[in-house]
């Protein structure tokens, strides 16, 4: 071997040992109460229909992101599922010269994704919630079966953003809107969380006001509120399940902690996943730790089969 090589081999060869991914296959963390997986949901439900609305988070996202997401969602479902009954169905003058990666960090993490965030929580938050509530209420009227489950599966700023919806859709004065507030806390039976942002967007909420008790953030306002509906819950849906997915290493990303949460109507898992490498205990990817949920198999699996796997699921 030529001898200038060497070094580069022996250093090589000292970092794979410290290359990682602590959290392939996914933990779920202790006191986390079992989920169902969205088989499980369509199973419990037949024969009547299970509606899945999908919710993405910061950084852009176009028409082609949602047909990949829905088809790579469909596929987790299809491939881990039991087998279904036969009838189934400028210039660049002045620019700053900026080092590569804090470049690529900041064109991709803060101008086009964090950025997102800072929008929903400034002069647009309304507009943008709005949107959701006309979105959400689409699918509810295109799909008015009140005994059908409701499945959500969000990311990101998507989390907040539903919930916003939802709180707003049941404290509406329009007698429609909250009609079909009503409905979807009736039948939202299984949210489940990637990279959640609640906890560090619900700062902006905060009050500066002295002795003031903790602001209830998004989350529990919808849950207060789903509380006070005297209407059974759909598709015998005891429990609302709570489901967030967390890779430690992404910096955006909150657990929900069940003391939160956690009520005899509602049921919170923590589950701990790791979309990319760890080096040396040292780095992991910022993109793919907060950007990769939905391509990480393990997070695939669980949302398929629920916590403990439910038999038959593969």
């Amino acid at each position: 071997m030529p001898r200038p090589l060497l070094p580069f081999v022996l250093a090589l060869v000292l970092l794979l040992p410290g290359c990682g991914t602590p959290y392939r296959p996914a933990v779920v963390v202790r006191d986390s109460t079992p989920f169902p997986g969205i088989a499980g949901v369509i199973a419990a439900n037949q024969p009547q229909a299970v509606d899945v609305i999908l919710v993405h988070g910061i950084c852009t996202h176009d028409a082609a992101w949602a047909d990949a997401a829905i088809e790579r969602l469909a596929g987790i479902v299809e491939t881990h599922a039991p087998p279904s009954p036969a009838a189934a169905a400028p210039g660049d003058v002045c620019k700053p010269t900026r080092a590569r990666l804090n470049g690529i960090a900041k064109d991709r993490l803060l101008d086009d994704c964090l950025s997102d965030a800072l929008i929903y929580e400034g002069a647009s938050h309304e507009a943008m919630r709005d949107a959701m509530v006309e979105a959400v209420s689409q699918v509810l009227a295109e799909h008015p079966d009140d005994g059908a489950t409701l499945v959500v599966v969000a990311e990101s700023l998507g989390s907040k953003m539903l919930f916003d919806a939802l709180d707003s859709m049941l404290e509406s004065n329009q007698p429609r809107t909250r009609a079909l507030g009503r409905q979807a806390a009736r039948r939202l039976g299984l949210v489940f969380m990637a990279g959640n942002q609640l906890p560090i967007l619900g700062l902006a909420e905060q009050t500066l006001a002295a002795r003031a008790m903790p602001a209830q953030d998004t989350l529990q306002r919808f849950l207060e509120l789903r509380r006070r509906q005297s209407a059974p819950r759909a598709g015998g849906i005891a429990r609302l399940g709570l489901v967030a997915f967390t890779d430690p290493n992404d910096v955006l990303s909150y657990r929900l902690l069940p003391a939160r949460y956690a009520a005899p109507d509602v049921a919170v898992a923590d589950v701990l996943v790791s979309n990319g490498r760890t080096w040396l205990g040292l780095f992991e990817n910022p993109f793919a730790a907060h950007l990769d949920y939905l391509a990480n198999p393990d997070l695939g699996a669980l949302v398929a089969c629920g916590y403990p796997i439910a038999p038959g699921c593969r």
